[in-house]
């Protein structure tokens, strides 16, 4: 039987997180939190220890760049993934390759993307008989 994998969902937009939050729970072996600044996720991070982040960029209190560099320092085995509707293609891949451990992720291509981007982050976790 597989281990539960966290994943913390981080959006200053209620709907987004809602959204976002509602597509993952689909998955049977994840665990959904979510937070709404990147302030509130480095905070909860401590005691959630999720395996990915994912993380808006552009969000009040603490955008998700600062965000996936307090993890990144913290709790380096976090994964990243960042996401936005503000950025171009050309800068995202820019960001999420300085900032991040999985692909960007336009916000538009979030029911597409975002679920094999996680997948391809969380090894199969297998609890022992």
């Amino acid at each position: 039987m597989a281990a539960q994998a966290k994943i913390l969902i981080v959006d200053d937009h209620k709907l987004i997180r809602r959204t976002v939050c509602s597509m993952l729970s689909a998955e049977p072996d994840w665990q959904i939190y979510e937070a709404e600044n990147g302030k509130d996720a480095v905070e909860q991070i401590p005691q959630i220890q999720p395996d990915v982040a994912v993380l808006d960029i552009v969000m009040p209190e603490m955008s998700g760049i600062e965000a996936a560099c307090e993890i990144r320092q913290h709790n380096p085995r976090t994964k990243v993934i960042l996401m936005s509707s503000h950025y171009t293609p050309e800068q995202a891949a820019t960001v999420g390759h300085l900032f991040a451990d999985g692909p960007f992720i336009q916000k538009s291509d979030l029911a597409k993307e975002l679920i094999p981007a996680i997948n391809r982050l969380i090894p199969r976790k297998v609890k022992p008989h």
